[in-house]
């Protein structure tokens, strides 16, 4: 009887981490006593995203077989879940080649901003270390950023998934669209957050976004370290990352 009681302990510590790798503690157990997965949604007020994308995914794709892609992304994805953890981010989900964290959910904090650039800067920064089957290049990755408000919880009874809903999301997404290849765009939203801090921006200007609104946005290039010396996002930034703009 013992025996069995500590098998039956560690299967549920294996169904509990599983579990609990797809949604939040909190709200799995909330789930847990019968409650509505409606009730499990709250606002949060300040929260940052990031999603990011493969730069020439489609041509990736036709030059490669299927088993060779799902390989190429779990690489990736495995590297970026990694550093999800180092920086105490969120993974919401992935669609395709499309990878989207959050901070501030659901553990709330006003490090949100900083968290999700520190994540940012060492994805892009990995890049080094990927290749991409067709050519053997490395993958070129396309990050944007944005904060504000969202409402996150489980919708729907079926395949439950912990989301987040809200325009912040919407324009995060668009902060990765309209960006380039291996650089970071963050909104002036984030921005403010990081003005008295040690990362290191450019100023890119105005862009238009879906429904003809305009965001004032910013190329994040990399962040001073304890000793006051530059560290780039990438390569092609180094010889201009002291080019602060506060």
């Amino acid at each position: 009887l013992e025996e069995s009681m500590k098998m039956l302990d560690y299967e549920m510590k294996k169904t509990n981490d599983l579990l609990y790798r797809m949604i939040p503690k909190p709200v799995a157990k909330i789930l847990r006593k019968g409650v509505p997965s409606v009730n499990t949604c709250e606002v949060f007020p300040d929260v940052t995203i990031l999603f990011s994308d493969v730069v020439g995914f489609t041509r990736i794709c036709s030059l490669i077989t299927p088993m060779q892609v799902v390989s190429m992304l779990n690489t990736m994805y495995t590297l970026f879940d990694t550093l999800s953890e180092k920086h105490r981010v969120f993974k919401v989900e992935t669609i395709g080649d499309a990878y989207m964290v959050v901070a501030g959910v659901p553990e709330k904090t006003k490090f949100h901003a900083d968290n999700i650039c520190d994540m940012a800067l060492d994805m892009v920064r990995s890049m080094d270390h990927l290749k991409e089957p067709s050519t053997g290049n490395n993958i070129k990755i396309r990050v944007g950023v944005h904060s504000g408000m969202v409402v996150a919880g489980v919708v729907g009874h079926k395949m439950p998934r912990f989301g987040l809903y809200g325009d912040t999301v919407h324009s995060a997404s668009a902060m990765e669209s309209n960006g380039k290849e291996m650089h970071i765009q963050l909104s002036n939203a984030t921005y403010e957050h990081l003005i008295d801090s040690p990362f290191i921006f450019e100023r890119r200007g105005t862009i238009t976004i879906k429904g003809n609104v305009e965001i004032e946005t910013y190329w994040l290039k990399g962040k001073l370290d304890k000793d006051g010396n530059a560290q780039a996002a990438c390569s092609q930034f180094d010889h201009q990352a002291m080019n602060t703009t506060n």
